[in-house]
Order: structure tokens, then C-alpha cells, then sequence
């Protein structure tokens, strides 16, 4: 199964770059964890990072959240905000895609989308960024009950989480490295 607490540790960065007002980490980390959750989902079918991208969000993200973005703006954004740290992608300036905007607080951001489509119509999309986060960790427990009953699934998280770090505490490091030490080499 996908290691959850590297996921947890994930969520729980993301919301403490929330509280400290870090919104571009914040949006770096959702990012990313989106990206990781579609390549060990769809990593062994599908080599393009784009399509598993816009496959995850199309089959889970998007179907748990109220999100007024498609899957694709999802993606530009995730390119924008990896890239350049920036609101603008390949996809954005080529009309393919709205640029994502986000709003961090309590504000309502169907204002801010109503000044943005009068200003600029057709070019952005006004998303939550915890909207966003929440949606993130909802398609995680998702995953992990449709593992339960499916076996392709699950066997496919198993392979991804092989590949993926996980932390361990020193004693435990310790204990690993000595047991390899004294086999004199990893079986």
C-alpha cells in the first residue's frame, strides 16, 4: 500500500505553510502529492506525466471536490507553480487552459472571479487553495478503500510504494544497517 504517513507528512506540511502564510510551498507540496498519487495509480499504464496528471484528476480529485477548474487547468497549474512559480504555463499562453488564481483565506472567490472574467474573460479560474488540499486528501482515502476490494489497485500502490522513501527512525536505521552489515550485504 502507498505509504500513507509520507502523505500524511505531506498534508501536514502543506497546512503548516498555510498557517505561515508560505501559500507558493503550500501549492508546491498539493502539487506534488497530486503528481505522485497519479504516478502510482496510473505510473505503470500511462508514461506521460501530463495524461496521468489529468487521468487522476478527471477519476479522483475532481469527483470529490467542488473545484471550478478541469483537470487540465489543474495540470497548467501544476506546471506554472513547479516551474516557474508562477500563474502561467505553456498551456495558459497558448489559450489551451485558464490560469489558475487562488485565494488563501476566508474571502469569497466568486468576487474575485466575477473582477477577473469582467477584466480578462475567459482567462482565469479562482480556486481555494485548501478546497484544493482537502480535495487532495479525500482522493487519498479514496484510494486506500477502492485498494481494499481491488486487487489491481492494490497491487499496483504496493509497487509504487516500494519505490517511494520512507523515513526511519534512527534506532531503527541502526538496527536495519547492522542486520545488513552482518548478512554482509542486502538479501
Amino acid at each position: 500500500m502507498i505509504h500513507l504517513s509520507t502523505f500524511e507528512k505531506m498534508f501536514q506540511a502543506a497546512k503548516l505553510c498555510r498557517l505561515q502564510g508560505l501559500d507558493i510551498p503550500m501549492l508546491v507540496l498539493i502539487y506534488s502529492s497530486i503528481d505522485t498519487l497519479a504516478w502510482a495509480v496510473f505510473g505503470a499504464s500511462t508514461k506521460n506525466v501530463g495524461e496521468r496528471f489529468v487521468k487522476f484528476c478527471d477519476e479522483y480529485l475532481l469527483t470529490v471536490e467542488n473545484l471550478k477548474c478541469t483537470s487540465l487547468e489543474l495540470y497548467s497549474a501544476r506546471c506554472s507553480i513547479v516551474h516557474n512559480l508562477g500563474w502561467e504555463s505553456n498551456l495558459s499562453t497558448s489559450g489551451k487552459a485558464r490560469s489558475i488564481f487562488y485565494s488563501f483565506g476566508t474571502d469569497n472567490p466568486s468576487l474575485a472571479q466575477e473582477a477577473y472574467d469582467k477584466s480578462y474573460p475567459g482567462k482565469f479560474v479562482a480556486v481555494r487553495a485548501d478546497d484544493l488540499l482537502n480535495a487532495v486528501e479525500s482522493s487519498v482515502a479514496r484510494l486506500l478503500s477502492e485498494a481494499q476490494v481491488n486487487p489491481i489497485l492494490r497491487q499496483r500502490l504496493n509497487e509504487a510504494a516500494g519505490k517511494q522513501y520512507m523515513s526511519l527512525e534512527s534506532k531503527s536505521s541502526d538496527e536495519l544497517f547492522a542486520k545488513v552489515i552482518a548478512n554482509k550485504g542486502v538479501t
